[in-house]
């Protein structure tokens, strides 16, 4: 403590860590890592560099009872989001969003200035000396900044039903160096199944592949449904999948060999294996990578007895042909999931990723600096953090909260002559949250994860059900009583919904990990059920 009054945290962090296992410790050794990281920060540069510093990781959330210095969290959490959105500012084209991000900096480092007497005094000289730091770095750079002003209907950024391509691509970064270490830097590379919730962005992941894994790995993507139910079987498939290749290889700048219908007809396996061989012979030492979206409607033409029961065998045995050629799987479980054994020969050989939901960062980082041109308007901190809490970072409920606030903004401007403020607060949250509308428009996602809660695991349905009028959500007794499932089917049941990020547990208690869907089964379910 004396060491954070004399203004040395950095040695105020290794004295913490030494107690880290007595009461408050882990709270006070994470409160000194950050001020000590955030001490030095003396310009626009090293801000943004924080961001991406591990010392937030360890910081209490802000919200909690039992903290020993509430305060100092909370103003912690603060330079923490002024860091988010010193780097947004660096990292956005748009000079809105720049605009935008560096008020809401100098928002969050006002809010630790104005603390004042309620800060300890034990570390309140420290944490005003690092925001008056931190504000100055922020007026250095307001005059490149600029502003903006708002000239007509704003054009809506936020995407709905497509996959989300370019720049409005944020949080999966993680996802990305991971298949590039697969792919691009590894020896061979590896077959994968990205899964994962309904309307998580495994198409957008698979759509933004080619700009992030280098000049010699081609993705060539097919989302499965174009095929409607396959009437032509095996040969319908593998030629379509010669077609996505051939058109892959060409936007390469590499020659494909001919795609021959016919021969794909009559014997699709034989003439499928020497296209792939002469495609490999055409890559020369580049990789390319076959990316199956919606790869359950394999499963379905199969069962349906369109494609033969040996057709994912046959598959992954053109794979083995060469380490040089692999294949990305997407969908809404991992292989062992599906009902059928047709996907057993993969089971050995693919590596799954988990796609879940969205960090706090980037959900932030998706709404304030969406694409395109100059986005006048702006979130406050409020805000911002008011969709994470109710969409819980799932990504097509970011978006359509967002796409709904630009709608109404632009309704109450141009149609209802009632101009409201350029800067999103919670209230406009919730306004758009509380419209019937936007469950009509997210009916398609509502409908789809509530449908796939009635397959595998019985029960799904009796969990949902019961945990829907409960925002803090049940403990597993407490669950039990309310559905009546036996101990073995309603761990079962839990699993699987746990597994596909519809619940999970947080302090012994079982809740909805997306609120907005727990308010739609509340809602809705006696009618769905019915």
């Amino acid at each position: 403590f004396w060491l954070l009054h004399k203004k040395t945290p950095e040695l105020a962090a290794e004295a913490f860590a030494v107690v880290r296992e007595l009461p408050h410790g882990a709270e006070l050794h994470a409160l000194a890592r950050v001020l000590a990281a955030a001490q030095p920060a003396a310009d626009f540069p090293a801000l943004v560099a924080l961001a991406e510093s591990d010392v937030w990781a360890a910081l209490p959330p802000s919200a909690p009872t039992g903290l020993l210095y509430p305060e100092v969290v909370a103003a912690a959490h603060h330079l923490r989001r002024a860091a988010l959105e010193a780097q947004t500012v660096r990292r956005s084209v748009s000079r809105a969003a720049r605009s935008h991000a560096l008020n809401r900096a100098l928002g969050e480092i006002e809010a630790v200035l104005t603390a004042g007497d309620a800060l300890p005094e034990v570390v309140r000289d420290l944490c005003h000396e690092i925001a008056e730091r931190w504000r100055d770095a922020c007026v250095a750079v307001a005059g490149e900044v600029g502003h903006v002003e708002i000239a007509g209907p704003v054009r809506n950024p936020y995407t709905l039903n497509d996959p989300v391509i370019g720049a409005g691509f944020v949080g999966r970064e993680e996802i990305l160096r991971r298949l590039e270490e697969l792919w691009a830097t590894s020896d061979a590379p590896a077959s994968v199944v990205l899964y994962g919730h309904r309307r998580m962005g495994k198409t957008s992941i698979l759509r933004n592949l080619a700009g992030h894994l280098g000049a010699g790995v081609h993705p060539a993507y097919l989302n499965l449904q174009i095929l409607g139910d396959a009437a032509g079987g095996a040969g319908d498939v593998l030629l379509a999948v010669a077609d996505t290749v051939a058109r892959a290889l060409k936007g390469a700048g590499i020659s494909p060999p001919p795609v021959e219908a016919d021969a794909l007809a009559a014997q699709p396996y034989r003439a499928f294996e020497h296209f792939l061989r002469a495609t490999r012979a055409a890559l020369e030492e580049d990789r390319l990578i076959i990316a199956l979206d919606e790869f359950e409607e394999l499963e379905g033409w199969i069962a349906a007895g369109r494609v033969p029961r040996d057709f994912l065998k046959v598959l992954r045995s053109y794979v083995q042909l060469d380490p040089h050629i692999a294949i990305a799987f997407a969908g809404l479980h991992t292989l062992e999931e599906m009902s059928g054994d047709y996907f057993e020969p993969f089971f050995a050989s693919i590596i799954p990723i988990r796609v879940a939901f969205l960090s706090r960062a980037a959900t932030f980082q998706l709404l304030a600096n969406p694409p395109g041109e100059d986005f006048p308007l702006d979130y406050t901190p409020e805000a911002l953090e008011r969709v994470q809490d109710v969409t819980g970072g799932q990504p097509f409920l970011v978006q359509l909260i967002g796409h709904r606030l630009v709608t109404r903004f632009n309704d109450l401007t141009y149609e209802q002559g009632q101009p409201p403020a350029a800067q999103f607060t919670a209230a406009d949250v919730a306004a758009v949250v509380d419209d019937p509308e936007f469950y009509s428009l997210g009916r398609y996602y509502f409908t789809g994860v509530w449908g796939q809660a009635a397959q595998g695991a019985d029960g799904q349905h009796a969990v949902l059900t019961a945990l829907a009028p409960r925002a803090e959500g049940l403990s597993l007794p407490d669950l039990q009583a309310a559905t009546g499932l036996a101990e073995p089917a309603l761990h079962a049941a839990l699993e699987a919904l746990r597994r596909h990020d519809v619940v999970a547990a947080q302090e012994d208690r079982w809740r909805f990990t997306a609120p907005l869907f727990r308010r739609w089964v509340s809602e809705h379910s006696v009618t769905v059920q019915g």
